[in-house]
């Protein structure tokens, strides 16, 4: 019984549309599984959460190139997992990564926000909720030391409840790291490629993240 309900739940490949509104947002980064709180202000994006709303819960979280409307050309796919209409007349959901997409091709709605053509054939494994077999504790103290030199911190606590998928996409989605690093990121093929490339990013700061040594899956 439970298996069936959790299946409601669930985006199957077929379920992936081809056309999706998309949100352009500088410096933020969005990976399968990860969780995004936005707030949502502007009349045209609040009428795009509102259209998403009636249709599959899914928008497309993309960096803009620019301030002449390019965009990188991947980005990922996110479903509303929740939302509230606040007394101000604001939206704050709640995302939840699906899939990267590439962007084929965009157009501006008549509400004003952009509708884009997207491609997730490349990307189809990000679907699958295998767990990575990682040292959590390693990996979290190597991500407080980079945060330490950028006068931040970390809530561990929080890390805690998450699993070992979520938490590579948390981590990685919490950092500061630059526009161009997290964009890398984001592109990287799979998982061993993208622990990979947050190796090289933290590198170039002096400090080490988990090794792909230490990842294999369960």
């Amino acid at each position: 019984m439970e298996e069936n309900i959790k299946k409601l739940f669930e985006i199957t490949p077929s379920e992936i549309p081809e056309t999706l509104p998309l949100f352009p947002l500088e410096n933020v980064l969005l990976l399968p599984f990860g969780k995004l709180p936005l707030n949502i202000f502007e009349k045209r994006y609040i009428e795009m959460v509102l259209d998403s709303l009636k249709k599959n819960r899914l928008i497309g979280i993309i960096q803009p190139k620019n301030n002449q409307n390019e965009f990188f050309m991947v980005g990922c796919i996110g479903k509303i997992t929740s939302y509230i209409e606040t007394p101000d007349y604001r939206i704050v959901i709640n995302l939840e990564g699906v899939c990267r997409f590439i962007l084929q091709e965009k157009h501006l709605t008549h509400k004003g926000y952009y509708q884009g053509v997207v491609e997730t054939k490349e990307y189809i494994e990000d679907l699958n909720p295998m767990e990575p077999n990682i040292d959590r504790k390693s990996l979290i103290n190597k991500y407080s030391n980079f945060f330490k030199m950028k006068k931040l911190e970390i809530d561990k606590n929080v890390l805690s409840e998450t699993s070992n998928l979520q938490l590579l996409s948390t981590l990685a989605m919490l950092a500061p790291f630059s526009k161009i690093d997290k964009q890398a990121i984001l592109e990287s093929n799979n998982l061993l490629n993208r622990i990979d490339t947050i190796n090289s990013i933290l590198d170039l700061n002096t400090f080490h993240v988990v090794g792909s040594e230490n990842f294999s899956k369960h």
